[in-house]
Order: C-alpha cells, then structure tokens, then sequence
C-alpha cells in the first residue's frame, strides 16, 4: 500500500484532488468510479456501470408515452356529472360533444 499526501484544490465551485498517474495505475481504476464519503475519508471505487446505463430505455418509454397519451383528463367526468351543477349557464363544449370530438380513431 502506498500513501500519498495531496492538496485539495478548487476547481470552479467544487473541490478536485490530483491523482497521481502511477497511483492510479497501482490501483487500476480508469473510466467510471464511485465515490463513498465516511467520516474524515472518502474512498473511490471502480463502477462498472456507466451513470446513464438504462437511460435509451427510460427515453423510449417516454417518448411512447408522450406518442399514446393515457386520455384520463376526464376519467372522473360521470361523478362530476352528478354535482347538481347541470342548470347553470354553459356556452362551451358538452361532455358528450367533447367526447365525439376526441374520440380516437
């Protein structure tokens, strides 16, 4: 094992830390790492999995949901149908016209 003593340095907003190119060849990390943060330490350790891994997936899902949206703006339409509010003066749309309008087809 070999120890190191570095400086932390600031890099924008953050903080960064120099590692040595040998040191990170005696350990063999390279691409992706994880950090842990104990108290007083923190320890880098090889990830195999790339951050985004299962994003293509994610990004399909929503572009077919966006593609076939679930039409439930009214699903609750026959309960608010029955609120005692049918009197009342309405120059818009009826549900029954509305939904022939948007019927899917």
């Amino acid at each position: 094992m070999t120890n190191i003593s570095t400086k932390l340095i600031k890099d924008g907003n953050s903080m960064a830390v120099r590692l040595p190119k040998t040191l990170l060849a005696m350990s063999g990390l390279y691409g992706f790492v994880r950090l842990e943060a104990k108290e007083g330490q923190i320890i880098i350790k090889q990830d195999k999995n790339h951050p985004r891994d299962g994003w293509e997936e994610q990004i399909k899902k929503v572009l077919a949901e966006e593609a076939n949206p679930k039409d439930d703006d009214f699903a609750d339409m026959d309960v608010a149908m029955a609120d005692g509010l049918n009197d009342l003066p309405w120059d818009g749309l009826s549900y029954e016209k509305w939904k022939k309008q948007n019927a899917k087809k």
